[in-house]
């Protein structure tokens, strides 16, 4: 048996944020939303199978696009090495003789909080679960996926969700946006790890008039945008507070109806700032000033789709998949 399968492998972004205290597992407690966009990684998955029941094999290979920096690690440290390996091992078929080969064309960069490891993750183990005829709404599947990271469950979601716990299990959809995103990103990255330790050393929780208002939205459009890490991501990389301001002045840039801020905010810990704009028109024009700058950007739209595998029609054409735009 053989087959190949190609998954769009989609970014994200938070548009709330609200880290709680650490848990006694070392976790914290997170309420977020995030929303999938269209800017995305392409991840094709190769499959056969040994008829002697060897051990399985996989294997990854990685080509970077677009000013993304090359991703140089091991493959068995690829967090989609480890999507296939655990799923595997879930089910027993390490011995099946299954041999993938994954290839990941990146066009999301990585130490940006938008999540292209973990939507890599996700589309590996859709296509995994289409090949070895696995339910992917099993829940061994969805254990390995929590197992692997708090945002690789929202990548086989995708759209818009509010998620709780540690920002991992599903709580309610959200009538997902359809307006553009312009994404900025400065060339030095956050480590996660030094930004909750940072967070750790001077915290500021979310209010209880900040629960209220996020409760009491059902759509995308409406959530309040809030990020109480980005205060310890800009002590770490203090540009962060620099592309926040930028964009803000920025013609084009949607203000929130109830306070008139601009829609900009960094995402998860870092480093892309997102903004959202008023038009096409005005992302693009927001991308080429940042790219002046001498920063990373890129313009893209907000989208329903998450990591899915592309079916082909007939005569082989791919659909179009949750690209609306391909700006970048």
């Amino acid at each position: 048996m053989s087959a190949v399968l190609t998954v769009f492998s989609p970014a994200k972004v938070n548009l709330h944020l609200a880290i709680g205290p650490r848990r006694t597992d070392g976790y914290h407690e997170a309420c977020s939303v995030m929303h999938a966009l269209t800017l995305h990684d392409t991840v094709t998955v190769r499959y056969e199978q040994d008829a002697r029941g060897c051990d399985s094999s996989i294997e990854v290979r990685c080509a970077t696009h677009g000013g993304v920096a090359p991703l140089d690690i091991p493959a068995e440290d690829n967090i989609a090495f480890k999507a296939i390996d655990r799923l595997l091992d879930a089910y027993g078929l390490h011995a099946g003789g299954h041999r993938f080969v994954v290839h990941i064309d990146k066009h999301i960069p990585h130490a940006a909080g938008l999540g292209g490891g973990s939507s890599n993750a996700a589309a590996a183990l859709a296509a995994a679960c289409r090949i070895l005829n696995i339910d992917a709404n099993d829940d061994r599947v969805a254990q390995v996926a929590r197992s692997l990271g708090a945002d690789v469950p929202f990548f086989l979601r995708g759209g818009c969700a509010v998620l709780g716990d540690r920002g991992d299990v599903f709580e309610r959809a959200l009538g997902p946006m359809k307006a553009p995103v312009v994404l900025v990103r400065p060339e030095e990255g956050v480590s996660t790890a030094a930004a909750y330790a940072a967070f750790d050393a001077d915290p500021t929780y979310a209010t209880e008039e900040d629960e209220q208002r996020l409760a009491a939205v059902d759509s995308a459009c409406d959530v309040p945008f809030f990020n109480n890490l980005a205060a310890a991501s800009e002590r770490i990389v203090p540009e962060l507070a620099t592309v926040r301001s930028w964009l803000g002045e920025q013609p084009g840039v949607a203000r929130d109806e109830r306070t008139g801020a601009a829609r900009v905010l960094l995402s998860g810990s870092g480093s892309a700032t997102m903004c959202v704009c008023e038009s096409m028109d005005a992302a693009y024009a927001i991308v080429a000033a940042a790219k002046r700058q001498g920063w990373w950007a890129r313009s893209c739209s907000f989208s329903s789709a998450g990591a899915r595998i592309i079916e082909r029609a007939r005569g082989g054409v791919r659909t179009n998949v949750g690209a609306v735009h391909k700006s970048w």
